[in-house]
């Protein structure tokens, strides 16, 4: 048995019964079938060893939005400590990234284990990024923010501007007083403008 002859019955698998005289369609499907496996066994591979590479931390994902000039996702975290955290995804003009941003986007709210990768960045290599490869869903958060802390973390995000803040945290509909929840936190936060995100 050659090494390509699981990916070659997988592939025929896929391809289902060969119906009869469609012969050389199917195997031309087949052919296919194996080679678009046979690349994907490589992106996989490649996926895997960024994942056993990565670093891990816990948080609860606020927000999430797309940078203009590169594309790529901004998530917003709050950490186990309770502190604001930014990390971006791959571009989004990529398959990696489009999943990944797709994927946090339905994880607004909840709790996540962020799967960190560091890399230098493409115009100086000197300097690292923290990318997210990945994120496993943890559950409902199901604890409330402060008040105080709520509102320093939009100010933080503001950079420094109160009319800015305070505008997102209107548009959200927040309430003046009180805990808020962290979807409701990350409401503000995607209304800051794009300006004001990294």
């Amino acid at each position: 048995m050659t090494s390509h002859q699981p990916l070659v019955v997988a592939a025929a698998q896929a391809a289902g019964p060969c119906p009869p005289g469609e012969e050389p369609q199917w195997q031309a499907r087949v052919r296919a079938l194996a080679v678009d496996l046979f690349v994907l066994g490589d992106v996989v591979a490649r996926d895997l060893q960024r994942l056993a590479s990565a670093t891990t931390f816990p948080a609860t994902l606020l927000a999430v939005t797309v940078e203009d000039t590169s594309t790529r996702g901004i998530l917003r975290l709050r950490n186990v400590s309770g502190e604001l955290e930014v990390i971006r995804t791959d571009r989004g003009d990529s398959d990696a990234g489009a999943a990944m941003i797709a994927r946090a986007q339905t994880l607004v709210g909840r709790r996540v284990l962020v799967y960190k990768d560091m890399e230098p960045l493409a115009s100086n290599p000197k300097h690292k990024v923290r990318v997210a490869v990945h994120l496993m869903d943890l559950g409902a958060e199901t604890d409330t923010i402060g008040e105080d802390e709520a509102k320093k973390h939009v100010l933080a995000a503001a950079e420094g501007d109160k009319d800015v803040a305070l505008h997102a945290w209107q548009e959200a509909a927040l309430p003046e007083r009180g805990p808020v929840t962290a979807d409701q936190l990350g409401q503000a936060l995607v209304r800051l403008p794009s300006t004001q995100r990294p």
